[in-house]
């Protein structure tokens, strides 16, 4: 028999607990919302979807499709507009590049990848520094999702090889989490960066490339710290050895491996194509055609759907470097699961509830200097982030922080980063980021760790956010 799971026992009580306390809480705040211009369906199926993925009441992804229905049934939205949502881009981007993780695992590649590593970074706590630095660096010139694409197949025999669940989670936490803090480096980073310099721009202030960089990366090399200790600390991590991989890197190169590797390559030269033009050439109609043709989800597919020609097997036993029935193994339920959680963030910002909260937030605050309305506006960012994606948070707290700030006689520019930074800092559950999505994904990592984890990261977030605009912008004339 089986050892039971340290902590199963807490897990399924607070499945019973939260399949009642959802729709309980969701009664509530139903009522407490009637009245209002939003429509009050929205906030209770929001608290809904939210307590049973937070609690793992049903299968996120089962919720995802519950709630999708809920949207429908409450004329929220038609069956058009609700399941459209699972047609979003972003997700055939999870889609592409799960297909080259699955081929990676089949293939052997990311053994051999895993195993390099290991020999760079020898010790549980060391590869965990590891790779979180190198998402960090790489998410600054590259999508916070293609960074946590290319980096989590390579961690994820390592973790299965560890025999340590918590290990296991916290490095896949690393990687999504260091993806998504280093995002905020460079304005190209992420799109919420793009949203956040526009808003400036809009107030009549300016912001190089460099001064961006001059503010955000202090910050997020100070959070990269803060990562690295709350998973030390939360998850338990021991400075142990890592289980010996040296014979993946003494076997012969296969066929297979050559070919998935071609496909990774290429997917990421395509992911940082954009970027490099962006840099080199702003103005170049390549420039601007690559910017429209050439984005993510499209290179992700190319890349993925390219290894069912790529060759994989031997001269005696052909075969391509992926099949299908190897492809449908990929996890779905992410896919389905990070939908709901674009619809819901969709709805809220459609039917002006975002703005509504944000608004109402800040009238019962009274922030009117400087720092409190920085103070406020990044809070706000980090816990609407949690629900909605860290794009559409931005779109709408990047001009209201400025709004704010300007209507108190303040500057624009620390608010505006504030909010900014602020939206790309939701790490408590599967649906608040990409990275968070594909992270679960790997089933590496439970909702309740996530949840723990990420609720001491984004109080740590925060704190690191207001202290250091609070030091850099008065350091660098933005105030």
């Amino acid at each position: 028999m089986e050892p039971p799971v340290p902590g199963e026992g807490f897990e399924r009580a607070l499945r019973r607990l939260g399949l009642f306390a959802g729709p309980a809480v969701a009664v509530l705040v139903y009522l407490a919302s009637r009245g209002g211009d939003p429509p009050a369906a929205l906030p209770a199926l929001m608290a809904l979807a939210v307590i049973w993925w937070m609690t793992e009441a049903l299968p996120p992804a089962v919720v995802s499709l519950v709630a999708a229905c809920g949207t429908v049934l409450t004329g929220l939205a038609t069956p058009k507009e609700a399941f459209g949502a699972f047609g979003t881009p972003l997700l055939y981007l999870f889609v592409g590049s799960f297909f080259i993780a699955e081929a990676m695992k089949v293939t052997g590649l990311a053994a051999r990848l895993a195993a390099t590593m290991t020999a760079v970074a020898s010790t549980r706590r060391g590869l965990i520094v590891a790779v979180a630095v190198t998402g960090f660096v790489m998410s600054m010139w590259m999508s916070n999702s293609a960074a946590t694409a290319i980096l989590l197949p390579i961690v994820l025999p390592i973790a299965a090889a560890s025999g340590d669940q918590r290990f296991g989670a916290a490095l896949v936490l690393a990687v999504a989490w260091g993806a998504s803090v280093g995002g905020i480096g460079t304005p190209v980073g992420t799109p919420p960066n793009v949203i956040g310099l526009a808003s400036i721009r809009a107030q009549g202030h300016d912001l190089s490339f460099l001064d961006w960089m001059a503010v955000s990366v202090p910050i997020g090399a100070v959070m990269l710290g803060g990562l690295i200790a709350t998973l030390w600390w939360l998850l338990g991590v021991r400075q142990g050895p890592l289980p010996a991989r040296a014979e993946a890197t003494r076997r012969a190169w296969t066929p297979g491996e050559r070919s998935v590797l071609l496909a990774f390559v290429l997917a990421i030269l395509g992911w940082l194509t954009p970027t490099v033009l962006e840099l080199a050439a702003p103005d170049a109609a390549a420039t601007a055609w690559v910017d429209k043709h050439l984005t993510e989800e499209v290179v992700a597919l190319l890349a993925g759907c390219a290894l069912f020609v790529l060759p994989g097997g031997t001269p005696a036993a052909p075969r391509p470097a992926l099949v299908w029935a190897e492809a449908v193994r990929i996890d779905w339920g992410v896919i389905l699961l990070f939908a709901g959680g674009v619809l819901l963030g969709s709805l809220a910002d459609r039917t002006g509830l975002s703005a509504s909260w944000g608004r109402a937030l800040a009238d019962a605050t009274g922030a009117s200097s400087t720092w409190a309305i920085v103070a406020l506006v990044t809070a706000v960012s980090i816990v609407m982030s949690e629900t909605t994606s860290n794009t559409a948070t931005a779109t709408l707290m990047a001009p209201l922080a400025g709004q704010l700030a300007v209507a108190a006689g303040a500057s624009p520019v620390p608010a505006v980063l504030g909010a900014t930074l602020g939206s790309s800092f939701g790490f408590m559950l599967p649906i608040s980021t990409g990275p968070n999505a594909m992270a679960y994904g790997t089933g590496a990592v439970r909702v309740f760790q996530m949840v723990r984890a990420g609720i001491v990261f984004d109080v740590i977030g925060f704190a690191l956010i207001v202290g250091g605009l609070r030091v850099m912008c008065p350091l660098l004339g933005l105030v």
